[in-house]
């Protein structure tokens, strides 16, 4: 079993925080991607307000060293089934190169992220 170098209490912390965040998705009435009731979704992102919890997020990921970093994105990518837990060392090798390509917000934009890492926790043996 490969080893974590980000300890399960801060994947834990940006699990609940990606919660938080989860919910701030566009509508999807009227773009012919839903079937039944097309009548007006309310998102998070109707209401007024700033978007700080999304901040609190980036900052969490620009506070992680490097290895934390990957292991991370890591986790995000084998929870979302582009890697199995078996192939952790090639999942680390893509996350490196994924981030070395980008700022820390990119890893904050997908509404599954927490269901990612839950996942991904999961077949590490450490349930969340």
């Amino acid at each position: 079993m490969p080893e974590l170098r980000i300890s399960t209490a801060k994947v834990e912390e940006f699990i609940e925080a990606a919660r938080e965040v989860a919910g701030k998705v566009a509508p999807t009435a009227g773009d012919r991607t839903t079937t039944g009731d097309d009548s007006k979704l309310v998102s998070v992102e109707d209401y007024p307000g700033d978007d700080a919890r999304r901040q609190e997020m980036s900052d969490f990921i620009t506070g992680l060293n490097i290895d934390e970093q990957v292991d991370l994105l890591a986790l995000i990518i084998v929870g979302r089934g582009d890697f199995e837990i078996a192939e952790w060392h090639a999942a680390v090798r893509e996350a490196r190169a994924r981030i070395a390509r980008r700022d820390a917000d990119f890893m904050i934009g997908d509404a599954a992220l927490p269901e990612y890492l839950g996942t991904a926790l999961d077949a590490f043996g450490s349930r969340y």
